[in-house]
């Protein structure tokens, strides 16, 4: 069209009325909105795959926030079946602590293991993404490619998670809990040291006050008498202002 206009000459605000170059335009048109279409349906079908595995661990994680020491229980058995080694380290372990404790501190192993490594799996993906694309110049479909990408990912993030937490139960120990207590020990030693300085300050103050208003011999001194301070001022025009 444009180099039919330069053709003839004409110019470029004038309107142009022809029903081919009206359907030229129609049919670029429409096929514009084809492919906006399509990589729209495309965005959903990649949001579709990772929700799904989005949905899985947070499910995980919410087992594992909300649920008793069996729902605890259950997950480590499900993550270390066969096993044995790790099974007698938690053992052990639950015989060295309190109940409370030992499920406390399973509970925060998990969530930090599950949290890690899946931001570490949604940067991945979202790398995966973007590569993907380029498998379609061999003749295959980057949707395709981009599933199996990311089932194998999700496996391995699952195994990285295990043996994270297989690495972390054996530091298991009272000591945890010891630095826990000493920081929230510290934390209050603190708060009680402000507010006793704070205190310290006030009676201070009041002591200050309590001096300037009284003489040697606990007489109230007036704001006329001379001022205690021995500036030979009147109080009114020295302490007491």
């Amino acid at each position: 069209i444009k180099k039919m206009m330069g053709r003839f000459g004409i110019a470029e605000d004038e309107p142009i009325q022809n029903y081919l170059i009206t359907r030229s335009l129609e049919k670029a048109q429409e096929k514009i909105e084809g492919f906006n279409f399509d990589a729209r349906k495309h965005v959903l079908e990649y949001d579709d795959i990772l929700n799904h595995q989005r949905k899985i661990v947070y499910e995980r994680r919410r087992k594992i926030l909300l649920g008793d020491k069996k729902a605890i229980e259950e997950k480590l058995a499900e993550m270390f079946e066969g096993d044995e080694e790790v099974k007698k380290i938690l053992d052990d372990k639950k015989t060295l602590l309190r109940e409370d404790e030992f499920y406390s501190a399973l509970r925060r192993l998990l969530l930090q293991a599950i949290d890690m490594f899946w931001v570490e799996h949604l940067e991945i993906m979202d790398y995966t993404r973007s590569s993907v694309n380029l498998r379609a110049y061999g003749q295959r479909d980057p949707l395709v490619e981009y599933k199996k990408e990311g089932l194998r990912l999700f496996k391995e993030m699952e195994f990285a998670i295990i043996e994270e937490i297989a690495r972390l139960v054996p530091h298991i120990g009272v000591g945890m809990f010891v630095k826990e207590e000493e920081k929230l020990k510290e934390m209050e030693k603190k708060a009680v040291l402000i507010g006793g300085g704070e205190n310290k300050t006030d009676n201070n103050s009041a002591n200050i006050s309590s001096k300037s208003v009284t003489n040697e011999d606990g007489d109230k001194i007036g704001r006329n008498d001379p001022c205690v301070c021995g500036s030979g001022k009147k109080y009114k025009k020295c302490c007491g202002k």
